[in-house]
């Protein structure tokens, strides 16, 4: 059943993985980027793309009204974890507060399902593997600002009553992803010192073990998050 889809952070890593998929399996894709992280060079071409800035709210209300999206996979983030705490209101404007203002925009204009993209920073300092029935116990602004997105995408959903996924990546990686980041993915940071021919570190003692997640592995399953019932 094809059907009218908003993804944010279209432009960026995931997000334009997820269009990609959409749009090829027929559904009518919106898709918006402030292009703060993301490149136009992302965005597929028969999908519906809008520069916008999710912290500006009329300008977000103005937009969905316009296209009442069914179903929301929202990937637009800050997701610079060690650097929220140098910038926390930056931080929490661009993670929760840009979520709040399209989620609720999306719930007046006929939202059916929303997968919301969380991070693995919920856990904190807990000793892996994760489980999801694990407290999430964040230590940083970013992490904060993950897990207030999910409990407030369950506590609007129990009353205005659409569904929810909520996905935790783990340090997901591969083609389209940002290699000038100095702040996210060990992958893409030491793919681009490699490139430009300088060192890169490796904190603690070298023994320490990471979870990575191929893109290919990734979007699929989480495409069908929001299609699957």
């Amino acid at each position: 059943v094809k059907m009218k889809i908003l993804v944010t952070g279209a432009a960026g890593f995931m997000g334009s993985h997820v269009v990609d998929t959409l749009v090829e399996e027929g559904h009518d894709v919106y898709g918006v980027d402030d292009l703060s992280g993301g490149y136009t060079r992302n965005v597929h071409p028969k999908s519906h793309f809008t520069r916008l800035d999710l912290r500006r709210r009329d300008d977000v209300d103005r937009y969905i009204q316009t296209v009442a999206p069914e179903l929301l996979y929202h990937l637009a983030a800050d997701a610079s974890e060690g650097r929220s705490q140098f910038t926390p209101i930056s931080s929490t404007e661009r993670n929760y507060l840009a979520y709040m203002y399209t989620l609720t925009s999306c719930i007046r204009n006929g939202l059916k399902k929303v997968v919301l993209t969380s991070s693995m920073s919920v856990y904190g300092a807990q000793k892996p593997p994760f489980s999801e029935d694990m407290k999430p116990m964040p230590e940083d602004i970013y992490g904060i600002a993950k897990t207030s997105m999910e409990e407030a995408t369950k506590v609007l959903s129990a009353v205005h009553g659409f569904n929810y996924v909520i996905v935790r990546p783990h340090n997901v990686y591969g083609p389209k992803q940002n290699l000038a980041d100095p702040y996210r993915n060990v992958i893409g940071i030491f793919i681009n010192c490699l490139l430009n021919d300088r060192n890169f570190y490796i904190y603690g003692d070298g023994n320490q073990k990471r979870a990575f997640t191929y893109i290919d592995d990734f979007n699929p399953y989480f495409v069908r998050c929001g299609l699957d019932d």
